[in-house]
């Protein structure tokens, strides 16, 4: 359970990161809201897909 939270906080830090220094300005799917809230979701839920199979490993 940690591991899966801290997966999906350090997804969603980097992609608020992408979004503040990498984002483009217009006409971006990512990052088209203004406080970058779609890359941030984005960002936790690749986070919380790697978070499972490595889970899934560390139990075995």
């Amino acid at each position: 359970m940690k591991l899966t939270i801290i997966l999906t906080v350090i997804g969603a830090a980097t992609g608020f990161l992408y979004a503040s220094v990498a984002g483009c300005e217009t006409a971006c799917a990512t990052t088209a809201s203004q406080y970058a809230m779609n890359t941030t979701v984005y960002g936790a839920f690749a986070g919380l897909v790697l978070a499972f199979p490595i889970k899934k490993k560390l139990n075995k």
